[in-house]
C-alpha cells in the first residue's frame, strides 16, 4: 500500500517537563507535530526518553489547552482581546495597590517556570513593578531545605553538589527514586543505565527508603527507614566518622562545634534501623574509593529538610568525596546571569506576617499563602498573580488554600490549562506550546550529571500570538503605566533590560565583562530581538563563552548550530568559585544548624502509621492529566499499603480505604503490598479530585496534599513536611 503520510521535517527540542531535560527528535509536517522521539545523538540525554515526552504532541494538540485569553464575567471565563486582558489587569491590581499598598499583592510561581526560558526570565520584570511584600514559588513545596543548606554551609543557595555518577564507586540514595525521576535537583537523563555501569564497574549502591522502589530494586542494599527519620541515621553516620577519626579535607570552620551539637543526638535507631544496620552502611562508604550521598525529596519534605540535607553534606566533607571526581561535585553551566550583590543570598530578612515564616532567598513559604490571604489586619493579601502554578492541587491544606482564593479581590494568572487554580482568576494569559517558544535550561544546568552547553529554537510559528517574554514585560509595562504596551514599547521595553544587564555585568568587579564598552557587547550581540539576546549575552559571559569576542568561545548561534548539544566534560573541582562565605571556608556549624540539632536531640519518640509519596511518571504532573496516552495502563492514584497493617484495621486489596489526618481526609483504592514498611502507607501527589469548570481529566484521584497540614514544617526553612504525615487508616466501603 503506498504510504500518505506527510513528508516531517525534523527538529530537536530540550523537553520541558521534568528535571531529566532530555533532548527529543521531534517530527514535523504542515505546520503539526507527529510524534516525538529520544535523539540518540544528543550528548547528554543520549537517547533517553520517557512516556511525557513522547506524549508532548498531545499536550499541543490538547484543543482544552486554552490559546487566547479568558477574562471573568460574573461566574464564567469568556474570551477577551489581549489589549482588554492587559487593560483589565492594569485596573485590578491598580485597584489593589490604591486601596491597599503594594503590599497586598503577591506572586507565586509553579515548577514550569523554571522550565521556560521566556518566562524565567520575564517575571523579574513583572516583580520588580509589583514590588510585592510577598513572593512564593513551588520551591518552598519541595526544595528549599536544599537550597538552604547550600546557602548554610557555602554562603550560595544555587551551590548545591552532586553525585559524579561517571567516576563514583558506591552511591548512597536517601528519600530519592531516579531510576522513575531521573534525578531531581540533580539532572541524570538515563539514570538506570548510569546505575548499571556503576555496578558493571564493581561499584555498590545503597537506597535508604521507607518503600522498596524501583531504585531500591536495582541496589545492592536497602535500608527500610521509618519515614521523615534519616536525619537521625545522618547524625549516626557523622558521629561515626568523626570518632573514626575523619576530618575535613577541604578548608572548614565550625568542625568542633558541629562534632560537639552531634553528641547530643544519641538514639540512631529512632530511623527504624539497627545498629548494625548503620555500622554496615558507614563501613561500605569507607571501603569505598569513591564514595558520595545523594538524597531529594524524601529528606527535603520532613520536620528536618534543611538540616538533613545539611549533613547529607556534611557526610560527604568528612568522607573526603566534597569537590572530588566521583564524590560530590558542583557542575557549570553555559548561561551567567548578570551579575548581583551577593546580598541576594538571604535567609530570615523578613518574615511572614501572621506566622513569622521566615524568607529564603527572597520567598516565603507557600505553606502560609492561605492564611496571608484570609487572616485580616495590615498587609492582608487582597491580589495574586500565579505563573503556570497550581498550588490548590500541589500546596499542603489545599482545601483551604482554595476556600482562601475565593476571598481575593483581583487575581491574575498565566497557564495554559483552566485549573483548580486559575479558574479563580480574574484573568488568564494562555501560555505557549512548547514547540512555539524557544528553550534554554537557565538552572538546570547548574545541577547536571555532566558539564554541557544546548538550546532549542522554536519549531512551530506562533500565528500571531505572543512569545511568553513579549506577554511577560507586556504584564509589567501595564502595571507600571496603566494601559496596554504597544509592540515598540515593548521592544523598547526589551532593550533596557538588555542594557541594564550589560551594565551590570561591564560594573562587576572581576566579571568576565568588567571594564568592557556597553556599546562594543550590544554590537557583538548583533541585532536578534527577544530574550534570546540575554541568554547570549550570558553565554559569552559564561565559562567556555567568547567574552563577547575577547576570546575564542562559544555564543548563542554555536549552540543553535549543535542541535544535539556541546559536550563540555566530566565535572571539575571548582568549590572556591562556589563558596561565597566571607571566611572563604566551608561552614559546619551555622547557628540555624546547631539550634535544630538542639530541638532533634529533644524530639520525643513517635508511633502510629506514616504517609509518604510516591512518584509516577504518567501522573506526576498535574497539568498533564488530559493527555491520553499518560491516561492507559493500570489505576495509579491507589494506596500501598502493608499485609499485615491492612489485616490490622480489617482491610483487604482492592477495598476503599478513608485516609485521615489532622487536616483532612480522602479515600482511595488500597493495593496491598510487602514493598513497604508496615507502619508507611504509599499514596501518590500531584492528583486532583476532578471539578467542574476545569480541564478536563483523563485521571482524576485523591489529592493527597488535602492530608498535608499547613503548620508541619521544616523548622528552619518553613518548607510544608509532606513525607511522614501521621495518619488513620479505615474501611469506608468493601469490594465484595
Amino acid at each position: 500500500m503506498p504510504n500518505d503520510r506527510p513528508i516531517a521535517t525534523i527538529g530537536y527540542r530540550i523537553c520541558p517537563l521534568c528535571e531529566a531535560a532530555c533532548n527529543l527528535r521531534v517530527d514535523i509536517a504542515d505546520d503539526r507535530i507527529l510524534a516525538t522521539s529520544g535523539d540518540e545523538d544528543d550528548t547528554f540525554s543520549a537517547g533517553h526518553v520517557c512516556p511525557k515526552g513522547i506524549a508532548l504532541p498531545e499536550l499541543h494538540n490538547d484543543p482544552s489547552r486554552l490559546t487566547e485569553p479568558l477574562v471573568r464575567n460574573g461566574s464564567e471565563h469568556v474570551p477577551a482581546t489581549w489589549d482588554e486582558a492587559f487593560m483589565r489587569i492594569a485596573e485590578g491590581l491598580a485597584g489593589v495597590r490604591e486601596r491597599h499598598g503594594a503590599v497586598a499583592t503577591a506572586v507565586y510561581m509553579g515548577n514550569p517556570t523554571v522550565h521556560n526560558f521566556g518566562l524565567t526570565l520575564g517575571f523579574g520584570e513583572v516583580i520588580k513593578v509589583l514590588s510585592p511584600g510577598q513572593i512564593y514559588s513551588a520551591g518552598s513545596i519541595d526544595q528549599l531545605p536544599k537550597n538552604l543548606a547550600s546557602m548554610l554551609m557555602f554562603g550560595n543557595g544555587n551551590a548545591v553538589p552532586v553525585p559524579d555518577i561517571e567516576r563514583s564507586d558506591c552511591i548512597v540514595i536517601i528519600g530519592a527514586n531516579p531510576v522513575v525521576s531521573n534525578g531531581s535537583l540533580w539532572i541524570v537523563p538515563g539514570f538506570r543505565k548510569k546505575l548499571a555501569a556503576l555496578k558493571a564497574r564493581g561499584g555498590e549502591v545503597v537506597v535508604v527508603d521507607p518503600r522498596r522502589s524501583e531504585t531500591a530494586q536495582m541496589a545492592d542494599v536497602h535500608l527500610a527507614v521509618r519515614p521523615g527519620t534519616d536525619v537521625w541515621l545522618l547524625a549516626a553516620l557523622c558521629q561515626r566518622l568523626i570518632t573514626q577519626g575523619f576530618k575535613p579535607r577541604v578548608a572548614v570552620s565550625g568542625f568542633e562545634a558541629l562534632a560537639a551539637a552531634l553528641t547530643k543526638v544519641t538514639d540512631p535507631t529512632r530511623c527504624g534501623l539497627k545498629s548494625t544496620q548503620i555500622d554496615d552502611l558507614a563501613a561500605r562508604l569507607l571501603k569505598a574509593k569513591h564514595p558520595v550521598i545523594y538524597g531529594r525529596v524524601g529528606t527535603t519534605l520532613t520536620r528536618y529538610g534543611t538540616l538533613t540535607s545539611f549533613l547529607i553534606e556534611c557526610v560527604n566533607v568528612l568522607l573526603g568525596v566534597l569537590d572530588e571526581p566521583g564524590g560530590a561535585m558542583f557542575p557549570e553551566q553555559a548561561y551567567v546571569a548578570p551579575p548581583r550583590r551577593r546580598v541576594q543570598q538571604t535567609f530570615g530578612r523578613f518574615k511572614s506576617r501572621v506566622r513569622q515564616y521566615p524568607e529564603v532567598m527572597g520567598e516565603l513559604p507557600v505553606a502560609g499563602l492561605a492564611e496571608e490571604i484570609a487572616t485580616p489586619g495590615p498587609g492582608q493579601l487582597r491580589a495574586l498573580v500565579t505563573i503556570a502554578g497550581n498550588p490548590v492541587v500541589s500546596a499542603p491544606d489545599s482545601e483551604q488554600l482554595e476556600a482562601s482564593l475565593a476571598d481575593l479581590e483581583f487575581m491574575v494568572a498565566v497557564d495554559i490549562y483552566r485549573n483548580e487554580t486559575t479558574r479563580h482568576a480574574d484573568v488568564i494569559l494562555p501560555g505557549t506550546s512548547p514547540f512555539n517558544d524557544s528553550h534554554y535550561d537557565q538552572f538546570l544546568g547548574s545541577m547536571a550529571w555532566r558539564n554541557n552547553a544546548r538550546y532549542s529554537p522554536p519549531l512551530l510559528d506562533l500565528c500571531g500570538r505572543p512569545d511568553e517574554w513579549r506577554m511577560m514585560l507586556g504584564m509589567a509595562f501595564t502595571v507600571r503605566e496603566g494601559r496596554p504596551a504597544s509592540a515598540p514599547e515593548i521592544d523598547a521595553f526589551e532593550d533596557d533590560v538588555l542594557e541594564a544587564a550589560i551594565g551590570r555585568h561591564v560594573a562587576a568587579k572581576d566579571g568576565p565583562l568588567a571594564g568592557r564598552d556597553p556599546v562594543e557587547i550590544l554590537a557583538a550581540i548583533g541585532p536578534v530581538r527577544g530574550m534570546e539576546r540575554l541568554l547570549d549575552l550570558g553565554v559569552r559571559a559564561g565559562p567556555w563563552g567568547d567574552r563577547c569576542g575577547a576570546r575564542d568561545g562559544i555564543t548563542l548561534a554555536d549552540m543553535i548550530e549543535s542541535p544535539h548539544g556541546i559536550d563540555q566534560g566530566a565535572l571539575r573541582a571548582r568549590l572556591s568559585e562556589v563558596v561565597f562565605n566571607e571566611s572563604g571556608r566551608v561552614d559546619l556549624a551555622p547557628q540555624a544548624v546547631l539550634d535544630e540539632l538542639e530541638r532533634l536531640a529533644a524530639e520525643p519518640g513517635d508511633n502510629g502509621l506514616l504517609l509518604i509519596g510516591r512518584r509516577n511518571i504518567q501522573t506526576n504532573n498535574s497539568w498533564l492529566h488530559n493527555l491520553p496516552a499518560l491516561g492507559r495502563g493500570p489505576k495509579r492514584g491507589v494506596l500501598e499499603m502493608h499485609p499485615s497493617a491492612a489485616e490490622a484495621v480489617q482491610l483487604r486489596d482492592g477495598d476503599s480505604a478513608r485516609i485521615e489526618s489532622s487536616a483532612g481526609a480522602v479515600t482511595a483504592e488500597v493495593r496491598l503490598t510487602e514493598e513497604v514498611r508496615s507502619d508507611t502507607v504509599v499514596l501518590p501527589h500531584g492528583f486532583s479530585e476532578g471539578q467542574e469548570a476545569t480541564q478536563p481529566n483523563q485521571r482524576c484521584g485523591p489529592n493527597s496534599n488535602r492530608l498535608a497540614p499547613a503548620d508541619r514544617l521544616d523548622g528552619i526553612s518553613g518548607t510544608a513536611a509532606l513525607n511522614g504525615i501521621p495518619v488513620t487508616v479505615r474501611p469506608e466501603c468493601r469490594l465484595e
